[in-house]
Order: C-alpha cells, then sequence, then structure tokens
C-alpha cells in the first residue's frame, strides 16, 4: 500500500483533496482531526494547552478558545513553538499508529494522511508520495476571510507563520493545484489515483 502524506499551506484546499481520495476509496486520517480531539473539552492535552496559554478558555471555562489561540499563536513564533510541544508529539503518534496498521493491512492501493506541518515536523519518511496541495495567495486569502472572518491582515500573518509554499512545491512528489473550480481539482485528484 502506497501512503499518500497531503499538506501544503493553510486554506489551499488540503481537506477538500483528502475526501476527493476517500471517496475513491482510499483510507485517510487527518493530523488536524487528530488535534481538535486531543484540544476538547476535559483531555489532558486541553488542561496542559490552558494551563500554558489561560487567557484561549473558551466562555464556557471549560474547552480553548480556537479563534483566540489561533490569533495568539500566529503572532508570536516562539508562542507556537510552546503550543507545538504540547500537541505535537500525541498527534505524532497516532498518525505513526495507522500508517504501521495501513502497513501492516496491506490491503488497497494507497491511503492519505492529511499533514500540514508534514516537513515542518520532519515526517516524510512516514509517506511514500508527498502531495502538496497549493494555490495563488490572493486564494489563500479569499478563503480564509470567507471561512474564518478574518481580515486581510490576519489571514497573510497566518500564511506568513508556514513554511513558503514555493518551498513546499520544490520538496513534493506531486503538486495538486486548487485554484480553479471543483471539478478541475476532481481531475487532479483522479490522475494521481489512477497514477498509483
Amino acid at each position: 500500500m502506497k501512503i499518500l502524506g497531503i499538506t501544503g499551506g493553510v486554506a489551499t484546499g488540503k481537506s477538500t483533496v483528502t475526501r476527493m481520495l476517500s471517496d475513491l476509496g482510499a483510507p485517510t486520517i487527518s493530523a488536524d482531526a487528530i488535534a481538535r480531539a486531543q484540544l476538547a473539552p476535559g483531555t489532558e492535552t486541553t488542561r496542559a494547552v490552558l494551563a500554558a496559554f489561560p487567557d484561549c478558555r473558551d466562555p464556557a471555562g471549560q474547552g480553548i478558545d480556537r479563534h483566540a489561540l489561533g490569533k495568539r499563536i500566529f503572532a508570536d513564533p516562539i508562542q507556537r513553538a510552546r503550543l507545538e510541544v504540547l500537541t505535537h508529539p500525541a498527534i505524532i503518534a497516532a498518525l505513526r499508529t495507522r500508517i504501521s496498521e495501513w502497513r501492516d493491512a496491506g490491503s488497497g492501493m494507497a491511503a492519505a494522511a492529511e499533514i500540514p506541518l508534514l516537513f515542518e515536523a520532519k515526517l516524510e519518511a512516514l509517506v511514500d508520495c508527498v502531495v502538496v496541495v497549493a494555490c495563488m495567495e490572493e486564494t489563500q486569502v479569499a478563503r480564509l476571510q470567507a471561512r474564518q472572518g478574518m481580515t486581510e491582515a490576519e489571514a497573510r500573518r497566518q500564511i506568513a507563520a508556514q513554511w513558503p509554499l514555493p518551498s513546499k512545491i520544490d520538496r513534493a512528489d506531486v503538486v495538486i493545484t486548487t485554484d480553479k473550480d471543483m471539478a478541475d481539482t476532481r481531475r487532479q485528484v483522479q490522475a494521481l489515483w489512477d497514477s498509483l
């Protein structure tokens, strides 16, 4: 079984591409979904994050205000690194476990692991094929503004906090661009699938 590592920048369409691969029959896992589960109210990770970032508690007092936490970490690389120390070990362990299970099962053509920080966390060795999902920065900004109600400045700050997309593209085995419509993205995903 070939393991595809789906990565790219924020709001480039990584989840859309991963869903399309799932529709074609690939088992999938998402680092973001693992992180959301880790940061649910009452978890050990949530308690640790709230101890480190007490001003990012949600109004109900039980969980994390993800918007406030996001604003804080994307504005300050030191705070972002602090959060990653608290969250990354469990996320990476869950990814390694699932990928190992897929490899042991050995059935199916391919599986897809959506890992936004694949390069930043040095996880390339976990996968067999790195798929970078990319689009123009203006498209990312527009999507972040529409999806999360960010200002243009907030969106650009979040984009700038990540590895530059051209650097990821340079290290990709496959690049899927998402500036056009869904049909165009689906065509590229199908072409990838057919090549496996």
